[in-house]
C-alpha cells in the first residue's frame, strides 16, 4: 500500500491536465539541446507554453528537467536548454506545459503533511520498554542509513542494521556486528540522561546471537571502572546476555557498551538498562503527530508479547518529547497506538528522490493528489504573477478547494480511538 513519488506526480499530472508522454524516435543533437519524436509532428507549434519543461524518465540523464524554447513540429524536435548529454532514440520523455515537475513534486511533499488528519500513517509500536534508560534500546529506529544510528555508536568494528528473520529476537530489527575488534556503545554523549545513573545500581541486558565462542560479551563504563558479562556461548543460539554494577557517584562517563572480537558474526537486539527507578520515555523516535499516542499499553511479560495488555492511563505527555508514567512497571515492554503524518521515504527517511514511497493506495491517494493541485494552483494565484494569470488560477483555486473538501469527506482515513487518560494535559 504505497506509491512512489513518480506515480503520484503522474496522476497530479493527469488530474490537473498536464500530462503528455511519449518516447524519442531518433538521436538528438549531440549537445543534448533537442529531443526528436515524430509524435510531436502532430502538435502545433504554439502547443509548447511559455512555462513548457521536459523530463527524461529513462536512461542516462533519467529525472532530468529542462526548459522548452520552442517546437519544430515540421521536423517533430523539441529545442531545449542543454540536458546533460545527447538524448537517444527510444528514450521515455514527458513533457509539463503548466507546472514543471519539480514543481508538482514540491507540492506533494507539502500535501503529504497538509492532508492529516484525513490521511495519516498508523503508529503501533513495541520497541518502548518501562523504566529503560537507553535509547533506541530496540534498535527499531534512528537508523539514518543501514550504518549509522543516531544512538547507537561503533569503535573500530562494522555495525549494520540488520531486518532479516531469524536474526533479530524483538520487533522486526536488530544490529549486526561484523568486521574490525571493538564495540557498539551508547553513552551520554549520545544520551544525556545516562548520567543521572550516578551511584545508581543498576543492569544492562540484551538479546544476541554470535557464532564464536570468547567473542561477544556486555560491559558498562563509568569512566574509571570496565565491569564485563560473561560471553557468549558462540553456538549461533540467542542468548540473554546480563551485566550489573554500580556506577560511580561523580562519574566521568556512563557508556553501555557490546565488545565484539574480529571473526565472528553477531546479531544484538532488546539492549535495556533498568534497576534505578525510571518513570519516563522518550516517545519523539515513534513517528507520532506532536508525540501524542491515542493509547498505551503495557503486557503483561517482561519479554514476550503475552495478550492481553494492560491499557495504561495514569500519565502526562511532555513537551520535551516524554511520556511521563510514574505507575509503569519496570522492565516491562510498552504498546503504543496513535497516528502520524505522512511523507514521502527512501529506507525509512525522508526523500525527494523520484523513488521516494508514501504509505498511501486508492482512494487515499485522491486526497493527495487534489491537495497537491490546491497547492499549485494557490501558489500561482499570488500576486507576482499577471493579472491574467492570477484570476484564471483563482477560477482553479475555488474548484480544487472544493475538490479537497469533498475527497477528505468521501475518501478520509478513519482515526484509531483515543483511550482516555487520568493524566493532565
Amino acid at each position: 500500500m504505497t506509491t512512489t513519488l513518480l506515480a503520484a506526480e503522474v496522476l497530479l499530472s493527469q488530474e490537473i491536465g498536464d500530462y503528455w508522454a511519449s518516447t524519442t524516435t531518433a538521436n538528438g543533437a549531440a549537445g543534448g539541446t533537442t529531443l526528436v519524436d515524430t509524435a510531436l509532428k502532430a502538435k502545433a507549434d504554439d502547443w509548447i507554453t511559455d512555462e513548457a519543461y521536459d523530463m527524461v524518465t529513462e536512461g542516462t540523464y533519467d529525472g532530468e528537467e529542462r526548459k522548452i524554447k520552442n517546437l519544430e513540429s515540421d521536423a517533430g524536435t523539441l529545442v531545449v536548454l542543454a540536458h546533460g548529454g545527447q538524448i537517444l532514440s527510444g528514450i521515455d520523455y514527458r513533457v509539463h506545459r503548466l507546472f514543471e515537475a519539480s514543481e508538482k513534486r514540491r507540492a506533494l511533499i507539502a500535501a503529504a503533511k497538509n492532508i492529516f488528519p484525513s490521511c495519516f500513517k498508523k503508529v503501533r509500536d513495541e520497541s518502548l520498554t518501562g523504566g529503560n534508560w537507553l535509547r533506541d534500546g530496540d534498535l527499531e529506529h534512528n537508523w539514518t542509513s543501514d550504518t549509522v544510528n543516531t544512538y547507537w555508536k561503533n569503535s573500530a568494528l562494522t555495525m549494520t542494521k540488520w531486518t532479516t528473520a531469524p536474526n533479530y529476537f524483538r520487533s522486526s530489527t536488530s544490529c549486526r556486528l561484523t568486521g574490525a575488534t571493538g564495540y557498539l556503545y551508547q553513552s551520554n554523549t549520545e544520551n544525556p540522561d545516562l548520567m543521572d545513573l550516578a551511584g545508581k545500581a543498576i543492569t544492562f541486558r540484551c538479546r544476541a546471537s554470535c557464532d564464536a565462542a570468547s567473542s561477544l560479551r556486555l560491559a558498562i563504563y563509568d569512566g574509571t571502572t570496565t565491569t564485563y558479562s560473561t560471553y557468549h556461548d558462540g553456538d549461533s543460539k540467542p542468548a540473554t546476555l546480563t551485566v550489573s554494577a554500580t556506577i560511580a557517584s561523580s562519574p566521568s562517563e556512563v557508556s553501555f557498551r557490546v565488545y565484539y572480537t574480529t571473526g565472528a558474526t553477531a546479531y544484538v537486539d532488546d539492549l535495556r538498562v533498568y534497576g534505578a527507578t525510571r518513570d519516563k520515555l522518550y516517545l519523539g523516535d515513534l513517528g507520532l503527530a506532536q508525540n501524542y499516542p491515542h493509547s498505551v499499553s503495557e503486557s503483561s511479560d517482561t519479554s514476550i508479547n503475552t495478550e492481553p495488555w494492560d491499557l495504561l492511563r495514569d500519565y502526562e505527555i511532555g513537551s520535551d518529547g516524554y511520556i511521563y508514567i510514574p505507575t509503569v512497571s519496570q522492565n516491562y515492554r510498552l504498546r503504543i497506538l496513535g497516528i502520524g503524518y505522512l511523507d514521502f521515504l527512501v529506507s525509512g527517511v525522508s526523500s525527494t528522490a523520484w523513488t521516494a514511497t508514501i504509505a498511501l493506495d486508492e482512494p487515499q491517494i485522491k486526497i493527495l493528489v487534489a491537495q497537491a493541485a490546491l497547492y499549485l494552483y494557490t501558489w500561482m494565484s499570488m500576486p507576482n504573477y499577471s493579472v491574467g494569470f492570477r484570476i484564471d488560477y483563482q477560477q482553479m483555486l475555488g474548484f480544487w478547494k472544493q475538490e479537497v473538501a469533498e475527497r477528505k469527506a468521501k475518501f478520509g482515513m478513519r482515526t484509531p480511538p483515543a483511550t482516555a487518560h487520568w493524566g493532565m494535559y
